[in-house]
Order: C-alpha cells, then sequence, then structure tokens
C-alpha cells in the first residue's frame, strides 16, 4: 500500500518536550496538514504523552487505527514500537515516524530528514508499508527478584559498555549545554573516555553456541546501521534482511588508541581495525558481570544483569519513503 493509502485512519503520538517544545508544535501542524490535504478531519487524531513511557501505553491502545506517527527523537519512537509490539500482527497499525529529536537514528535509516518545514510534513504521504524486523530483548531487571524477567524491544540499537555509556550520558549534558545532534554525543564520547573509561566483562552467546568471556569496551546488536546521531558502528545492516548485524571490542586497549578509533566510527572507518569484531546472528545471550553496566535500545536505559536479544523478522510493518 503506498502514498496516502498506507496511512488510513491515523494516530499521531507527539512528545511535547522533544526539542525544547518543538515536536508538539510540529505535531499539530501535521494533523491540520493531513486533514486539509486529505480530506479527512476525523482520520486523524492527535494525543501528547505525559511523561515517559505513556506512549507505550498509547500505541498499545491503537488497534483501531491503520497508522501511528511518532513525533519526537528516538525515545519516542521506542515507546510507541514498544506499545505496538503488544498488539497481535494481523491488528498492528503501521509505524511512521516524524523526527524532532537529537540523534533521529531510526529516520535517517528510512532515509527521512528532521523537519523544518511544511515540505518535510509532506514526505509522509510518499512512504509505503514495509515490514521491518524488531529486536526483541528480554532480561532479568538489576533490581527485584531474578524470576521477574521483563521484555522489551527497539527498532535500530541495542548496546552495552562505552558506547552505552555515550548516549545515555547526553540526557544531561543536552540540558547543560544545550548541544544537539552529533556534536553533543561526541562531547559525551570525550567524557566517558574521560574519567569513565574502562572496559565491562561479560559472558556472551551467539546463536545459541559456546559462551565466551569478553572484557568489553563496547558491544552494539543493529538493526539499522547508526546509532549516536549518526555514527557508523554498523555500515551494512539492513532491517529487513532477518539478522542482526554485530559489533564488539575487547579490552584491555589503551585509551590513546580506543578514542581515536570510536571516533573513526562517525563515518565507518573503524571496521578494518583489528580491534573490531563484526558478525550476523538472530540471537545474543547476555550474562553482565555486575548490575550497574550502562545498556541501551534505542537510547532508553535498560537495567540488567541477564539478557537475551532475539531478531524477529518482518515483524513490524514501517511507514518508509518511496523516493
Amino acid at each position: 500500500m503506498r502514498g496516502t493509502d498506507a496511512l488510513g485512519r491515523t494516530l499521531i503520538i507527539v512528545n511535547p518536550a522533544a526539542q525544547s517544545g518543538a515536536a508538539g508544535e510540529v505535531g499539530e501542524r501535521l494533523r491540520r496538514f493531513l486533514a486539509m490535504y486529505l480530506h479527512g478531519q476525523d482520520r486523524f487524531e492527535l494525543v501528547c504523552t505525559e511523561g515517559p513511557r505513556h506512549a507505550i501505553e498509547l500505541a498499545a491502545d491503537a488497534a483501531g487505527f491503520d497508522s501511528v506517527l511518532a513525533v519526537g527523537g528516538d525515545g519516542i519512537i521506542h515507546e510507541v514500537a514498544c506499545g505496538l509490539m503488544r498488539i497481535d500482527r494481523e491488528h498492528r497499525p503501521a509505524l511512521g515516524v516524524v523526527p524532532v529529536g537529537s540523534g533521529n537514528d531510526f529516520a535517517k535509516t528510512l532515509g527521512i530528514p528532521e523537519v523544518s518545514s511544511d515540505t518535510d510534513l509532506a514526505r509522509i504521504l510518499a512512504c509505503e508499508k514495509t515490514p521491518f524486523d524488531v529486536g526483541r530483548v528480554e532480561f532479568t531487571p538489576a533490581r527485584g527478584p531474578a524470576s521477574a524477567r521483563r521484555v522489551e524491544y527497539f527498532v535500530e540499537t541495542f548496546s552495552f559498555g562505552l558506547d552505552a555509556a555515550i548516549g545515555l550520558g547526553t540526557y544531561t549534558l543536552r540540558a547543560s549545554t544545550g548541544l544537539r545532534g552529533a556534536p553533543l554525543y561526541t562531547l559525551s564520547g570525550l567524557q566517558t573516555f574521560g574519567i569513565r573509561y574502562r572496559d565491562y566483562p561479560a559472558t556472551i552467546s551467539l546463536d545459541g553456541k559456546e559462551e565466551r568471556r569478553l572484557r568489553t569496551l563496547i558491544f552494539a546488536i543493529q538493526l539499522g546501521p547508526t546509532y549516536g546521531s549518526g555514527y557508523r558502528i554498523c555500515p551494512d545492516a539492513d532491517p529487513t534482511d532477518g539478522l542482526f548485524d554485530v559489533c564488539y571490542a575487547n579490552g584491555p586497549v589503551p585509551r590513546v588508541i580506543a578514542l581515536p578509533l570510536f571516533l573513526s566510527a562517525k563515518n565507518g572507518h573503524h571496521v578494518g581495525s583489528k580491534l573490531i569484531h563484526s558478525q550476523r546472528t538472530a540471537r545474543i545471550d547476555l550474562a553482565f558481570d555486575a548490575a550497574d553496566y550502562p545498556i541501551q535500545a534505542d537510547g532508553e536505559r535498560i537495567e540488567a544483569t541477564r539478557a537475551t536479544v532475539t531478531c524477529l523478522p518482518a515483524e513490524l510493518d514501517v511507514l518508509k519513503p518511496t523516493r
């Protein structure tokens, strides 16, 4: 289904706090634009989130819609995807993305630029539903009983180690510096490779094979090619091929070597280093040596002691530009 027919009855979920409130204004403009252009005032409903994880609940209740548009950054896209995954596949709406955020990595994977004008809003009209893979994370929470397993989903990235610390570190830096995009992630990276530089020992098993002990520096599980606002950590990752692309580096590695290697990932040049390991897989089992590791899924923190990450092929229809 292509073009305007791909939208159908549409729920627009907006994070009004994204980009210092800009997303709220973009969401309202989008609703008016779609209603006027498609002559269907009743087809488009807009709701704003009221706090963290609210978008999950809103999306989980969207079974009566054909499409759900997430307006904001990677955080709200992550929450909306998690909510949609609570709906059975037959009745699950398609996910659309209207990027107004700091990282926008999933939007980059789709080839959708950040919204700056009504021309950008019109891009949603030139999309078709495309089945995308989804990452499923079943994990043992770092707090509470070990039997209380939880499930989270992601559409772009899951990582732990220094790279996750960098992504999570942007939250406080964004407020204190006003930076966004690649400069924000680069500054967080420089700080992380300063006083917080360390490795993260873990036990890893890929596709159920023999467990390995790693002194992990970074460990990224990717559906799309980028994280950290465009760092091409897995340049060849394809979110429609049914497999994860995994990139990891082991310690011990001196900081003076690790830092330029990290910076070279901006353009994907790190993949030629003998310190970098790459693999394609459908399942990863992880056991972390400590409960305080930085772990993130699409930029959102996960606190866990163990995790099983599984690729679900073609599980979510995504509105992808046709040109």
